[in-house]
């Protein structure tokens, strides 16, 4: 025998040896190669692991399953046949081939506690059978989702919520980079878009029936904390379930507001004429407004027995107040009539009032401030008086126009604006023969300010104006009307140039005019006696400067005799001092140190016991206040903060107060109030030691606003925050009552940079008010454009989207690399961008758009297959060059259905 004959021979002896001894386990040692039974059983435990992690990274997708699972019991058996095998003919190395073989099988086939490493294959089909069960769970709560079944798929939303929270750490424990990004990528990360996809979609199905419940168990509290998240997420629910969730918010808050116990929940100065106060329920008009018997709302005003106003800190009354309610009965919204304004303070008393369903809503007393830090700018313009007349209107009370200037071209016209500070409007007379006609001129408005200081935005304000007709007709006078023996009131035919003169029984008067610029006021520095006198009425010219006629009419002049009546009384808070406030029916003054509580007066005590007042008040200046203090106003205040807290009963003295015409009080009313006590003495501010200067960006279209004070619930009215004019759609408190949170309007504006924010009419719990603050926040706007399509012919598809996206600074800008299209599921060719539908103008490289047009290269020509359309590498204009992989964005959905007409 030749020797490659012996070699092969011993070769296949060896072989069959070793196939033997797999077989027969107790076959004679003399038969058995160990050393190659154990480096097989080794091979084929290798090899067991090698069925899947070889196909993963050589193929990027997963073995079957069944391969691993016959690979894996192969493994499993080899190791049992060797281990047999060397403890029957190990002989010397017996204990080194059993911890070999056992090293070999723990660290690829299995182990019954595995670390990182070991047990390979068997941490694998675990994790992969896992992995497939999870995805049986997304695949079924998608299917729900599009069965619009919200119970199954709250369900399974809760299901795959604790399987992702608790056992997908079962992935992690796979051997392999490659394997577990790739199980993590195919099965985790889809399971968990989906549900993510819902978060907003659960907690409002969820927070919407704990409402409900908390309304029925009368925890009104923990209804209204329900009921805060069920609004402030079901704008982003998906459209899946839109409906279903919309009408569940509804119910809650319907069941939640017909629980309530009616109350004002707050009262809010929006400018310097307008104040709004909002219930909480729908009230009744009848008792909040009163219009005098017509049916013309221009002159409704407001019930003074429901609401009155009372000014401190030493400013302006106000008299006529016109009233309106909102759609949902609300919001009563009061607008100062005239030529009056709101300024600093105001003691707001509310009572008497209704709901629609005949409720009483609780009496209410709040002090506000009515200051502001937002610039004033002009909101329009229009023409008057023919067209001779131009109306500037701002977008409030101003204090000043400053200086007004008309231009033709560079000439400057002279003109002289007329402006009453507290108006919100300004007119400009264009009749004089100086402004040509017919010819664009230019009107600019220098250093205007409002009542708080704030400058016109921009400064100067431009506009553009045109005269277009000419005026030749003199005024007249149509009417003259007594008031009293120092007052009348002069009626022109048409509004006049400046004011006229007018004498009352030869004494000049001093003059005022009203909103209409028709009626002026004439009025003498003192009364006449009863009796007959001319009124001459003289030096008067309308807009156009054509003068008018000299008139006299004799009128009877009568005295006021009738002396002030008390109407009512309360106790309020100024400064957190209680006030005793006095009201009467007309304006009044006051003597000098007139008693208002003898020191021998009874009063109550808290305790309920009859004690004796031990502190005399008088009305001194210092604690006997007009309600402003300008010497003329229907309500005073009497400083009770020397008095012991208790129940009082006191006369009102004669002579306390006189009218204006020298009447004294004579009534002697006898009122009962009750001395409480002070709380906070201090206003509301900005904890500045919160990120340092008390407010934080968060969450991209989110403030929080951190206070030194706990804040009473009307702090949340939106119009409290002013941030570049950008809209505010929700604010609540955020973990207690002295941080607020504020959320903007998402997508809809662009706030990407530094705002100057304004906050103001922040209360706290004793109803003082914060000054006006003003600080610098940075924000950034990266809410994703979302889009929707239309197929508007066979081969052109519209596509808007929800903001306008970049065209700019971004790699193939609205090219068409940024969209893919698919009819059937079979990719169509995009062959072109454009501006217009008739695929004539291709999108340019400096513009953004919120619709463009995709050119198909072939048209659609079955329109029953499906369309869809999805979009990369897209952002909104404020994102250009600062893209990081969270701004390139498209539709958050991956695909969108276009809409075909079939």
């Amino acid at each position: 025998m030749d020797k490659k004959k012996a070699v092969k021979l011993a070769t296949a002896s060896a072989v069959a040896a070793s196939a033997f001894v797999a077989a027969n386990p107790h076959a004679s040692q003399a038969a058995t190669d160990v050393a190659t039974v154990v480096s097989q059983a080794k091979a084929q435990m290798k090899e067991a692991y090698y069925t899947y992690s070889h196909t993963v990274t050589e193929t990027g997708q997963f073995p079957d399953i069944k391969d691993v699972y016959a690979a894996y019991n192969k493994a499993k058996q080899a190791y049992a046949n060797a281990v047999a095998v060397v403890n029957k003919a190990g002989g010397a190395k017996k204990d080194a081939y059993l911890a070999d073989l056992q090293a070999t099988y723990e660290t690829y086939v299995f182990k019954a506690n595995p670390k990182s490493g070991e047990a390979r294959v068997a941490t694998y089909i675990d994790a992969y059978n896992y992995a497939t069960k999870l995805d049986k769970m997304r695949q079924e709560l998608k299917a729900a989702v599009d069965a619009k079944d919200l119970k199954k798929a709250e369900e399974l939303y809760h299901k795959i919520s604790y399987e992702l929270k608790t056992r997908t750490v079962i992935l992690d424990r796979v051997y392999g980079q490659t394997t577990r990004e790739l199980l993590r990528s195919q099965f985790k990360d889809e399971a968990q878009k989906l549900r993510d996809s819902l978060i907003y979609d659960i907690t409002v199905a969820m927070k919407a029936r704990e409402a409900q419940d908390a309304v029925k168990a009368g925890n009104l509290d923990k209804a209204k904390a329900a009921l805060d998240q069920v609004n402030q997420y079901v704008s982003k629910v998906t459209d899946a379930f839109k409906a279903e969730l919309q009408k569940a918010a509804q119910e809650a808050n319907a069941a939640y507001e017909a629980a309530l116990p009616p109350k004002v929940e707050s009262v809010t100065a929006v400018n310097a004429k307008t104040l709004e106060i909002k219930f909480n329920k729908a009230v009744d008009a009848a008792t909040v407004i009163d219009n005098k018997g017509t049916s013309d709302t221009s002159d409704d005003v407001v019930k003074t027995t429901a609401i009155t106003l009372t000014a401190i800190d030493g400013q302006g009354t106000v008299s006529t107040v016109k009233a309106s309610l909102s759609d949902d009965k609300k919001t009563l919204k009061l607008v100062v009539d005239g030529d009056q304004f709101f300024t600093k303070r105001y003691v707001v008393d509310i009572k008497n009032v209704k709901t629609l369903d005949g409720k009483d809503v609780p009496a209410y007393t709040t002090t506000i401030d009515t200051t502001d830090s937002v610039r004033p700018s002009v909101l329009s313009s229009s023409y008057a008086d023919n067209g001779l007349t131009l109306k500037v209107k701002f977008s409030e009370p101003l204090a000043s126009v400053g200086t007004v200037k008309l231009y033709d071209g560079t000439t400057e016209i002279s003109v002289s604006p007329k402006f009453t500070a507290g108006d919100d409007e300004m007119t400009i007379n264009l009749a004089s023969s100086s402004v040509p006609v017919n010819k664009d001129l230019t009107l600019k408005i220098f250093g205007a300010v409002d009542y708080n200081g704030n400058v016109i935005n921009p400064n100067p304000a431009e506009l553009t104006v045109k005269k277009t007709t000419v005026d030749t007709t003199k005024p007249v006078v149509q009417s003259i009307e007594a008031v009293n023996t120092k007052t009348v009131k002069v009626t022109f035919s048409e509004k006049l140039l400046s004011a006229p003169t007018i004498k009352i029984g030869g004494q000049t008067a001093s003059v005022s005019v009203d909103s209409t610029g028709l009626v002026y006021t004439a009025t003498l520095a003192s009364a006449l006696s009863e009796g007959v006198y001319a009124v001459e009425v003289s030096d008067y010219k309308d807009l156009a400067g054509n003068a008018g006629d000299a008139y006299t009419k004799v009128v009877q002049l009568k005295a006021d005799n009738t002396a002030p009546k008390f109407v009512s009384s309360q106790v309020v808070k100024i400064d957190g001092v209680e006030h005793l406030v006095l009201t009467f029916d007309e304006e009044v003054t006051t003597g000098s140190n007139i008693t208002v509580v003898q020191a021998n007066d009874k009063y109550i005590d808290e305790n309920n016991v009859l004690k004796s007042v031990n502190t005399t008040l008088t009305t001194t200046s210092d604690n006997f206040i007009y309600l402003p203090t300008d010497g003329k106003s229907k309500s005073v205040a009497l400083n009770i903060s020397s008095l012991p807290k208790g129940t009082y009963t006191v006369t009102l003295p004669s002579g306390l107060v006189s009218d204006l015409a020298g009447n004294a009080y004579v009534e002697r009313k006898q009122i009962t109030f009750v001395r409480g006590s002070d709380s906070l003495t201090t206003k509301p501010a900005l904890d500045t030691a919160y990120d340092g200067n008390g407010v934080k960006a968060d969450n991209n279209n989110e403030l929080v606003f951190a206070f030194k004070q706990n804040l009473d619930a009307s702090a949340l009215n939106l119009s409290n925050f002013n941030i570049n004019g950008l809209t505010v759609t929700k604010a609540v408190f955020d973990g207690d009552t002295k941080h607020i949170r504020v959320t903007l309007a998402p997508g809809a504006n662009t706030w990407t940079g530094t705002h100057v924010i304004t906050i103001s009419n922040i209360k706290n719990t004793s109803g003082l008010v914060m000054d006006t603050v003003t600080v610098n926040e940075y924000m950034k706007e990266n809410v994703a454009p979302t889009f929707t399509a239309t197929l508007t012919s066979a081969d052109v598809i519209r596509v808007d989207f929800s903001e306008p996206v970049a065209n700019a600074m971004i790699s193939n800008p609205l090219s068409v690399n940024n969209f893919t299209v698919k009819v059937d599921g079979q990719s169509a060719t995009v062959s072109g961008v454009y501006e217009d539908s008739g695929a004539q103008h291709a999108v340019t490289s400096s513009k953004g758009y919120k619709t463009i047009y995709l050119k198909l290269q072939n048209p659609v020509t079955d329109l029953s297959k499906p369309i869809t359309l999805s979009a990369t590498g897209i952002v909104d204009v404020d994102q250009t060059g600062g893209i990081s992989s969270n701004d390139v964005v498209g539709n958050p959905v991956s695909d969108a259905v276009v809409n075909v007409a079939k």
